[in-house]
């Protein structure tokens, strides 16, 4: 409404009969049809008789609450699988601009640096099943840490950050779990009710988009995965200026290139979990666990036993637990923002951000 008409030429006309569809020569109200020859049109766009130009009312679309940059993959271990068949920026971009002709509520515009595109979204959910598509076709990506987006209020001009009404169906024992992770965050209870299956609660709250990153997973782990959570965009509201904590914890993170041992696995069992079994390749600056303090460690994770001529004492075979299983959704909630995941068909790696400066 408002914007220029725009005049073009239909060059074919099919109409859906059952579920066929079959070219035809007109179509008449209430018909579902579909038309090709018309360029550089968008979702809310009207087809109007050139005699009568009034459109319908557009179809509003929430706007991206979600950001992430999408680049090329520059960690040492790029483009190494038979599956990557797609690997460089323009393959990329021109996935995304695809994506974005069909996806009404994904943005994207150029990244910080070159060859890096910034995605927006309503959501990490929404971004990580598109990164989970893309693997399947082959691609290799490497995506930063999602990034919540502000906005000016039209009114005051101040900075406002997205709230979302946040709906969790947990059982009755751990209601006050969800309670205490949505209060640490800084969500606010609105109701409290009684679930449909006997001895479960719903809980509504409100809470920053940002402080959401991360929340489903935490949920699934902490109620032993019998919380379902969803969640949707509420209203716009003040941004303090805070930055909420992703995780309280450190990363464990390679010093060195090469092939993780036993050894040095087996030996750091008391500072942390491992994200990495051993004899899988690793690179330097790789984050390969997950410390329990807070600040990070840096290891060698190739480091190998010292050898010598003095025989061991017998003892008995020791083991390590296995590695950590995370998928997109789990790495998403779990990065932080000096860190970078690397998606590929087959593998999901995290790295620091500061390890693939210089890199291509």
């Amino acid at each position: 409404e408002g914007s220029p008409v725009r005049k073009s030429t239909v060059t074919k006309l099919w109409h859906f009969n059952n579920n066929e569809k079959e070219a035809v020569d007109e179509v008449t109200g209430g018909d579902i049809c579909c038309f090709a020859g018309v360029d550089d049109v968008s979702i809310g766009d009207t087809v109007v008789d050139p005699r009568d130009t009034r459109p319908m009312p557009p179809i509003v679309v929430e706007e991206p609450t979600v950001a992430m940059e999408f680049g090329v993959n520059k960690s040492p271990l790029a483009a190494q699988l038979k599956e990557s068949t797609k690997v460089t920026a323009p393959q990329i971009k021109a996935r995304l601009e695809k994506e974005c002709l069909t996806n009404l509520a994904l943005r994207m515009e150029p990244g910080s640096v070159a060859e890096t595109f910034k995605v927006k979204g309503r959501g990490t959910l929404q971004l990580g099943v598109l990164m989970e598509n893309m693997r399947r076709e082959g691609f290799e990506i490497m995506v930063s840490a999602p990034e919540v987006l502000l906005r000016k209020c039209p009114e005051t001009g101040v900075n406002q950050e997205p709230y979302e009404e946040v709906v969790v169906d947990v059982p009755t024992e751990y209601q006050g779990v969800i309670m205490e992770e949505m209060q640490a965050k800084g969500g606010m209870m609105k109701n409290m009710e009684a679930g449909a299956v006997e001895n479960t609660q719903v809980l509504t709250f409100e809470i920053p988009t940002r402080a959401l990153i991360g929340m489903q997973g935490k949920f699934m782990q902490r109620t032993s995965g019998t919380s379902v959570m969803t969640s949707q965009f509420s209203h716009w509201a003040e941004y303090d200026g805070s930055n909420t904590k992703i995780r309280d914890k450190g990363s464990i993170v390679s010093t060195a290139d090469g092939k993780a041992t036993f050894y040095t696995i087996l030996n750091m069992q008391a500072r942390g979990k491992f994200f990495v079994d051993p004899a899988e390749e690793c690179y330097a600056g790789q984050v390969v666990g997950l410390h329990n303090k807070e600040p990070d460690l840096t290891i060698n994770i190739t480091k190998e036993k010292n050898v010598t001529n003095v025989r061991a004492q017998g003892k008995t075979a020791e083991t390590i637990p296995p590695k950590v299983q995370m998928t997109i959704d789990d790495w998403l909630g779990h990065m932080d923002t000096d860190e970078v995941l690397e998606v590929t068909p087959v593998q999901l790696r995290l790295a620091k951000k500061s390890a693939m400066k210089g890199k291509k």
